[in-house]
């Protein structure tokens, strides 16, 4: 059994410019049966009209197209190098275009392959898992954004934050320089879950409980997915406004599986207190007493473990990021050697030719001698830049071996 679509009607998608743009700055698309795997990409391009809807659809294409070139083993790896990838194709672009400059995009990223479900996000676009048992709707995202950290920090609500004067100030994009740190997961949805993605053009104008309220219903995914579109144009449609929703119909799993990112709510239920009906005795004071310390205890250890685990995932994370960035690092030297052994190569060739040209011509020894040496020259040359592509080879594959078993005790 597998979560890959094979039926169209499971799966939505649309974008609308909005009430207030005049241009579409968000790009998505959607590639069945990649060699890794169903693929569904929303991206909310900025840097104004041109250079927004530029990277938000380089951003689209390059991830499809390096998910369709390459069969990994490791999925989560593949989302990686495929955001990778379109980061530093929109900053080549950015280079040879100098009117651009600045241009990024987020990104959001589903891969459906077997019987997991893959996530990987830049920025404040987001993906959500509503489960369609138990009709609830849950954030499987957190925003890469200045006031997703003041709520973090409890500063502000998370009413607040949609509200707030930096609500558009984003922390990672697409675009913006060379080292990117994407967010990935690995998420079981059972049957009836559906996966929502959008840009903030859509959560920005409508609540969490809206989008639940109509994923609730008892209709077509399509005239959920209009709907959805339509409330946000009736809230003010201030942004572009793109969603995609990827219904799961042939899942392997009885329970839904996944880290949900929900605001915490901020209601507090507390009961009425009657201080004429007090009828608990010493005795059961003192039980609740030993209870509450017990509780208290309990709790204080599973937070220590939780603690414990954090600071070992972030350390795993940490080893993660300094492995990838070695490997990336290790590719460019390999990438430039290769490029000076090729100059080189070319130098070589037309030196020889020189001599041959000079001994045709009964040059005199003198100048044939000094172009031999020029060219043992460039020979050892040649064999030097060989063995520090053998030796970087071996570097790139022995930083490869040690990110995948990190990458395992992650999994």
């Amino acid at each position: 059994m597998s979560l890959t679509i094979v039926n169209s009607d499971n799966v939505f998608q649309k974008d609308v410019i909005g009430n207030v743009r005049t241009a579409q700055e968000d790009s998505h698309d959607i590639a069945i049966l990649t060699p890794n795997g169903d693929v569904f990409v929303v991206c909310d391009g900025m840097g104004g009209h041109v250079g927004g809807k530029q990277a938000s659809s380089i951003a689209v294409k390059s991830i499809i197209e390096h998910l369709k070139n390459e069969k990994y083993d490791q999925p989560m790896q593949a989302l990686n190098d495929a955001l990778q990838f379109a980061n530093m194709q929109i900053l080549g672009y950015a280079k040879d275009h100098p009117e651009l400059r600045g241009m990024g995009t987020t990104a959001c990223i589903v891969l459906l392959q077997d019987t997991e479900a893959y996530i990987a996000h830049v920025g404040d676009s987001r993906i959500y898992l509503y489960m369609g048992k138990e009709q609830q709707l849950h954030r499987v995202t957190k925003d890469h954004s200045y006031v997703q950290t003041l709520v973090d920090a409890g500063q502000i609500t998370d009413e607040e934050a949609e509200h707030h004067p930096n609500k558009n100030r984003i922390l990672k994009a697409l675009g913006i320089k060379p080292e990117l740190v994407p967010t990935c997961n690995v998420l079981h949805p059972k049957n009836g879950d559906c996966f929502l993605i959008c840009s903030d053009g859509l959560n920005g104008m409508i609540t969490d409980s809206t989008i639940e309220g109509v994923l609730k219903q008892n209709i077509p995914l399509a005239d959920k997915g209009e709907r959805l579109i339509q409330l946000a144009l009736e809230a003010g449609g201030h942004d572009n406004i793109t969603v995609e929703l990827i219904q799961i119909t042939s899942s392997p799993h009885t329970q839904s599986q996944f880290i949900s990112f929900n605001p915490a709510s901020t209601k507090r239920t507390i009961p009425p207190t009657d201080k004429n009906k007090r009828t608990h005795t010493n005795h059961s004071s003192r039980i609740k007493k030993v209870a509450l310390w017990f509780s208290a205890i309990v709790v204080f250890i599973v937070v220590c473990l939780l603690l414990i685990s954090i600071v070992s995932y972030r350390s795993i994370k940490n080893q993660e990021e300094n492995l990838r960035k070695q490997i990336y690092k290790t590719e460019q030297t390999i990438k430039e050697k290769r490029q000076q052994k090729e100059d080189i190569v070319q130098a070589f060739d037309e030196a020889q030719k020189q001599l041959k040209q000079m001994n045709m011509n009964t040059e005199t020894s003198s100048a044939s001698k000094t172009k031999e040496q020029e060219i043992n020259l460039l020979e050892d040359n040649i064999k030097n830049i060989e063995e520090e592509l053998d030796s970087l080879s071996k570097k790139q594959k022995n930083y490869q071996q040690e990110l995948d078993k990190i990458t395992k005790k992650s999994n």
